[in-house]
């Protein structure tokens, strides 16, 4: 009995000191509708209003940026895309929404979840994605976002721009290779293998590194993505420095080395030992 009594009591408390507050009708969730508004005018100047000039930015991979990186990002997505629009909100937390959370200690976050809706500029392409951004707040300005959402139709948009304009840093490679004899498949596997798990664990920024093998085994094509050309730099510099430079040359002969893209003059001259064959974009573009 006395535990029931003890249970009551907490329960009692409980309620009378929550953590703090929920509302969807006060002035920070309103502020947030009126910044959503502007993203979809295209107006900038409320976003310098109220954000914080000390704000970060936390985007969807954990990456953190000032005020003046989020201004410029919003910018971009504006080129990137027309007719810009979100999912209207009433506050009966059926579909899209905005809520304020003001708690004990004094902490406030502004939470919204919709979805984003445009067409892109540079693709032609109507995208759709659902969003989940917080904020908290310093007084009446945004001290920090944090943002929850896959960022691939603005990536896929960004892209087709850079491409438009030959702007591209991105690097593609292409290697044609002959399996040496005394090398079955099986071995090649083996070494792909190695070779895999050391790009992955020292080279973040090379994003496409795949074999493909021809029916009999005895021809190899590579393919290579990285995001500019001081990542392939840094691959070269891995590949001739680490381990797996002898298993390779010794594995296989390069029979054709093309290097694609925008190359700096300093990947070239880290690749002037090789018989590498240039060329530049003419259409299309990079993922």
């Amino acid at each position: 009995m006395k535990k029931i009594a003890l249970l009551l009591v907490f329960a009692v408390l409980s309620c009378q000191n929550p953590y703090g507050t929920v509302t969807t009708d006060d002035e920070k969730s309103a502020i947030i509708a009126t910044v959503f508004k502007s993203v979809g005018d295209e107006q900038i100047e409320y976003l310098n209003e109220v954000f914080s000039d000390k704000m970060e930015l936390v985007n969807s991979q954990g990456a953190s940026s000032n005020k003046t990186s989020f201004i410029a990002g919003v910018e971009n997505m504006m080129d990137l895309f027309d007719d810009i629009r979100f999912t209207d909100m009433n506050g009966d937390a059926e579909g899209a929404e905005i809520e304020t959370n003001t708690y004990v200690n004094g902490i406030v976050w502004t939470n919204i979840w919709n979805t984003f809706s445009a067409t892109g500029k540079y693709t032609g392409q109507e995208v759709n994605f659902p969003f989940h951004i917080s904020y908290k707040w310093e007084r009446n300005k945004i001290i920090k976002e944090v943002q929850f959402f896959d960022a691939t139709e603005i990536e896929n948009e960004m892209n087709a721009k850079l491409a438009a304009a030959n702007a591209s840093e991105k690097i593609v490679v292409l290697l044609e290779l002959k399996v040496n004899n005394g090398y079955s498949k099986a071995d090649v596997a083996a070494l792909v293998q190695k070779l895999n798990n050391f790009v992955r664990a020292n080279e973040p920024n090379t994003y496409d590194y795949t074999y493909f093998i021809s029916t009999d085994a005895r021809k190899v094509f590579l393919l290579e993505k990285y995001y500019s050309s001081a990542d392939m730099i840094l691959h070269a510099q891995n590949f001739e420095g680490g381990p797996n430079f002898t298993p390779f040359m010794s594995t296989f002969e390069v029979d054709s080395f093309i290097v694609a893209g925008n190359v700096t003059d300093e990947l070239k001259e880290t690749l002037k030992a090789y018989p590498v064959e240039y060329r530049s974009s003419i259409g299309g573009w990079i993922y």
